[in-house]
């Protein structure tokens, strides 16, 4: 993999200095941000503009060990409406990262996040309560590596609970959301072999099963589903120039109810990071998938997405970043199709070990053939990040 890219680049003196204890290092920061948004509901009309205040603090800590490693982070993110106090929010999370060397080429990872979040306004699920509804996600993940010669195994397995609370209408009713909790578990397992030194072929296949807590939602609907996947992919790193993997298959899901059309087709992905320069990183991501929604009537989304962003390294401690995206939500089931497209160019200043300075603006736009859907948003932003 590219180990120098623009972001990934490491500078010295403008690194923090963080805290020893025993064997771990620990680096406290904390983020403050000032945004403004010409649309905070993502509405197509009667758009409501506001100012919003954020504060981000955060501790991470890293292992010293030379065997083994640990990572851990939490954080909590708190955001302040200036005429809006019911859009005011109050997210936190914890992360673990554990990496096992069972044998020189034996590794195990496991990985445990925790997060309390609230769901954006432009997604086509928020129930547009009066407040942001809120959910709790729970996401644990295994994965395996062993290495045989020119033979690469890996086994990964993961899951995933998210449960939503309820949240109220103007008029004081009650939006159950509890339909909507649900736990997913997947399986996957790959084989690859080195062609070269540079190159990669691999095979996967993967099943998912997707169960809710209520066995039918408030329509009457049986949202489980059973899912699988065999791809087919390539890896190719060229040490410090580029280093890509794109993999193409064919997906389907299968759903317990009658009335839910099951979703197939071909599926696949592509993440790409070039260095046409050492101070210029060019990133290319793409991927089509099956998502989970709970819009009546509609069994699930095929979402296909692909995002560009490109780094400039104008100086040692400032750096320019455009990026543009564009994901098509289409609807199984029902007769919708969203275009969304993003573009944003950002910027950030490194002052010091304890400073960096962030800021930018951004362009979001949804087009759907579901007339009063659509919308467009114009946000800026200046983020003050202070490390010790």
């Amino acid at each position: 993999m590219i180990g120098n890219t623009v972001q990934g680049r490491t500078h010295k003196e403008y690194e923090p200095v963080g805290i020893r204890a025993g064997s771990f290092m620990f680096f406290p920061s904390i983020d403050l941000r000032g945004e403004y948004s010409d649309n905070i509901y993502a509405t197509k009309g009667n758009k409501v503009d506001d100012f919003i205040f954020g504060i981000r603090p955060q501790i991470s800590g890293q292992s010293l060990w030379k065997r083994h490693s640990l990572r851990m982070s939490a954080y909590g993110s708190f955001g302040l409406y200036a005429d809006n106090p019911d859009e005011n929010f109050e997210d936190a999370g914890v992360n673990t990262d554990a990496a096992i060397d069972i044998a020189e080429n034996s590794r195990l990872n496991v990985k445990v996040s925790a997060t309390r979040d609230h769901e954006r306004r432009d997604s086509p699920d928020d129930a547009r309560g009066t407040t942001p509804t809120i959910y709790h996600r729970i996401t644990p993940e295994l994965k395996f590596d062993q290495r045989i010669n020119r033979v690469a195994l890996r086994l990964m397995a993961s899951a995933e609970y998210i449960d939503f609370d309820d949240v109220e209408t103007n008029t004081g009713a009650v939006l159950n959301e509890d339909d909507r909790d649900r736990l997913t578990w997947e399986l996957e397992g790959r084989v690859g072999y080195d062609v070269s030194r540079n190159v990669q072929l691999y095979v996967s296949a993967l099943t998912d099963h997707r169960t809710y807590d209520d066995q039918f939602d408030d329509n009457g609907v049986e949202r489980d589903s059973n899912g699988f996947g065999v791809f087919g992919g390539i890896i190719v790193d060229l040490a410090g120039t580029l280093s890509a993997e794109a993999y193409v298959g064919y997906r389907r899901q299968s759903f317990a109810d009658a009335s839910l059309v099951n979703v197939s087709g071909v599926a696949g992905g592509l993440n790409l990071i070039w260095a046409p320069t050492k101070l210029t990183t060019v990133t290319v991501t793409g991927e089509r998938t099956v998502e989970e929604t709970t819009l009546t009537g509609s069994t699930a989304s095929l979402n296909t997405a692909f995002d560009l962003s490109v780094d400039h390294e104008l100086r040692r401690n400032l750096v320019i970043t455009l990026s543009a995206g564009y994901l098509n939500r289409h609807y199984e089931g029902i007769a919708r199709d969203d275009d969304n497209w993003r573009g944003s160019i950002g910027m950030q200043y490194l002052i010091s070990r304890h400073f960096r300075l962030r800021g930018g603006y951004t362009y979001n736009s949804r087009r759907s053939n579901l007339i009063g859907t659509g919308y467009d948003t114009n946000s800026a932003y200046v983020n003050l990040h202070v490390d010790y």
